[in-house]
């Protein structure tokens, strides 16, 4: 029964997200869920200044204004240590890891320690994927230490959600490409996932050939110059599920 009702919560969370007109509207749905669910400071977005974000592209948080303001006036996105431990591949680690801490320079340690001075102490983070021209991550911040592991769960999922609707959101004016037919689009997707030709024909139950040819079909359809040029374009759009 639980289970039922957490993935109805969820489901209608995702309504509310893709109904979401404005980054702000987003933003704010965002925010006063994770809240809810008892986290006191969260983040979300590209690893850039809060305060000023790329043209198409956003960071959504409720840290406390100062430390805001004082992170970007030092322009630490440029060093945060949690940027760089996801950008570096950590998937998922908290503030306090010791695999974490071990190799942080002096300055990145004194950023943590500043930024616990406003409260910011018990983090996990976790890397997200995303079309946009900067890394992305999520943190999610408790006064309690002792969260229950429940809780970070769900909260990884909605980030994952709402990044994803930001970052279709962030994409200005995206060119309207041909629609793909159902064989390029799956044999698209395949080939965007990692699989060789060869792979996708088995699974398909296409010639090698058939499969370069509706990829090669794909390519064209799409104004693409290369495979990897038509995957993102069909990926923007909408066509093919994200690379995860």
């Amino acid at each position: 029964m639980r289970e039922s009702l957490i993935s109805a919560e969820m489901i209608s969370f995702a309504a509310a997200c893709d109904a979401a007109a404005t980054l702000d509207e987003l933003e704010s749905i965002w925010r006063e869920h994770l809240v809810e669910m008892g986290f006191t400071f969260v983040a979300l977005g590209v690893h850039a200044d809060p305060l000023r974000p790329d043209r198409a592209a956003y960071v959504f948080q409720n840290y406390p204004d100062e430390w805001i303001a004082h992170f970007s006036t030092q322009r630490y996105h440029l060093v945060d240590p949690v940027y760089r431990a996801a950008e570096a591949g950590t998937v998922e680690f908290a503030w306090t890891d010791p695999e974490f801490l071990q190799p942080l320079s002096w300055r990145q340690r004194r950023i943590l320690n500043e930024a616990r001075e406003f409260g910011l102490r018990h983090g996990r983070t976790h890397g997200l994927a995303s079309m946009l021209p900067r890394r992305a991550s999520a943190s999610l911040v408790t006064s309690d230490p002792d969260m229950p592991e429940g809780a970070y769960t769900a909260g990884k999922l909605i980030n994952v959600l709402v990044h994803h609707r930001a970052t279709q959101m962030c994409i200005a004016e995206a060119p309207r490409f041909a629609e793909l037919k159902r064989r390029e689009r799956q044999c698209l997707e395949l080939c965007a996932s990692g699989l060789v030709d060869a792979d996708i024909a088995r699974g398909l139950g296409l010639s090698v050939a058939t499969v370069r040819r509706h990829i090669e079909r794909a390519r064209v359809r799409l104004g693409a110059s290369t495979r990897i040029q038509a995957a993102a374009r069909a990926i923007a759009s909408g066509q093919i599920k994200p690379i995860s």
